[in-house]
């Protein structure tokens, strides 16, 4: 696993990407409403296990000392996959790379060779995302959502 703790120099101001830990679940929590509709929010208890549960990489994204973003990755080894569990950027913080740079790191951190990940049918923006970073849509998944609302899985593939 390559280490997730530097700068993210490519975005304004000082955004550093460093791990997660289970001292953080009450501000990723915070973070998860601010970027999540009621019935799309993980409870504290998720963020709490991804943070501790081994092999699972957590990074949040500081500013400030307050964390602008998150993401991570639960490594699916006997499948030969990394399922990206959730990516989320605080409004304020978006449409400025920060969401392209916490997913980047995440996958660096794995030596396994595809990536996979679940969007709303209707979260275009996030989904233009995955398609700059090689994503494509493999399947649809009726009613995934709790609201019923339709989503995507979308794959990539590792080229090294």
């Amino acid at each position: 696993m390559q280490q997730a703790d530097r700068s993210a120099p490519d975005l304004p101001g000082l955004v550093e990407i460093v791990r997660a830990t289970w001292r953080d679940t009450r501000a990723l929590r915070k973070l998860d409403r601010r970027c999540f509709s009621r019935v799309a929010r993980y409870g504290w208890f998720t963020f709490l296990g991804l943070s501790l549960w081994p092999g699972v990489v957590a990074l949040k994204a500081v500013a400030d000392r307050r964390i602008v973003g998150f993401v991570a990755g639960d490594p699916r080894r006997r499948k030969g996959y990394v399922l990206i569990v959730t990516l989320s950027v605080d409004p304020d913080w978006r449409h400025q790379g920060l969401g392209e740079q916490l997913l980047r790191e995440c996958e660096a951190c794995f030596d396994l060779p595809r990536f996979q990940l679940m969007v709303r049918q209707s979260n275009t923006a996030a989904i233009r995302l995955y398609q700059k970073l090689s994503y494509t849509i493999v399947a649809d998944l009726p009613g995934f959502y709790g609201d019923g609302e339709d989503g995507y899985l979308m794959e990539k593939t590792a080229t090294n």
